[in-house]
């Protein structure tokens, strides 16, 4: 119980930081163009980076096969009861809003989904959870050691829980969608708050 309690203070204490780090920058972007120089930093937090890792077909993949595309990417893992479902399904509905006004805009970003949870989380796994949402998806996975070093370019926190008395694991994790530039500029950071609408319209704005 006290390994549990650590672990939600810490979960807790790492949302309030980076939720504030976030609001920090999207206050210092107040009044800021659509134009902005290239960087994959928010109020001084490195986000992104180099990665090679395996999408839904087994095939290998890095971050340079998406160099040419915006990017909404999603950290999950596809035994999550509830929060990652729903945080793609919001990507999808944004696709489909997007989709109806500028369908061409899509034609240009490359909506990602990242496994947390490699152990269980194959290819063929992630295969067939992604065909609940967008076709568009991509999914990645990978060994423990290289989902750790994408899990750090993102500042994403992920941790195994096990209960006692349960005979499987869930996952504490943080939960962001990234909309990125292919220079790897950061153009918006979403969380669960935030909706498809509003996904959309920084889509359309940015995505020309």
């Amino acid at each position: 119980m006290k390994h549990r309690i650590f672990r939600t203070f810490i979960l807790c204490l790492m949302g309030l930081i980076i939720g504030g780090l976030i609001g920090l920058w999207q206050m210092q972007q107040e009044g800021v163009t659509q134009t902005r120089t290239a960087s994959n930093s928010i109020a001084g937090v490195q986000v992104g980076g180099p990665f090679s890792l395996s999408n839904q077909d087994g095939a290998r993949v890095s971050e340079s096969d998406f160099s040419d595309k915006y990017k909404l990417i999603y950290f999950g893992f596809t035994y999550c009861p509830a929060i990652c479902p729903t945080e793609l399904q919001k990507i999808t509905r944004a696709l489909k809003l997007v989709e109806k006004d500028e369908p061409e805009a899509l034609d240009n970003l490359a909506p990602i989904f990242i496994t947390v949870d490699p152990e269980r989380d194959t290819p063929d796994v992630l295969k067939d959870y992604l065909t609940l949402f967008d076709p568009r998806f991509t999914g990645l996975t990978g060994s423990v050691e290289e989902i750790e070093a994408v899990k750090k370019a993102y500042r994403i926190y992920a941790a195994k829980v096990e209960e006692e008395g349960m005979s499987d694991y869930s996952m504490d994790h943080s939960s962001f969608i990234y909309f990125l530039a292919p220079d790897e500029t950061v153009l918006g950071i979403y969380r669960v708050n935030d909706t498809a609408e509003i996904i959309a319209a920084d889509i359309q704005n940015n995505i020309q």
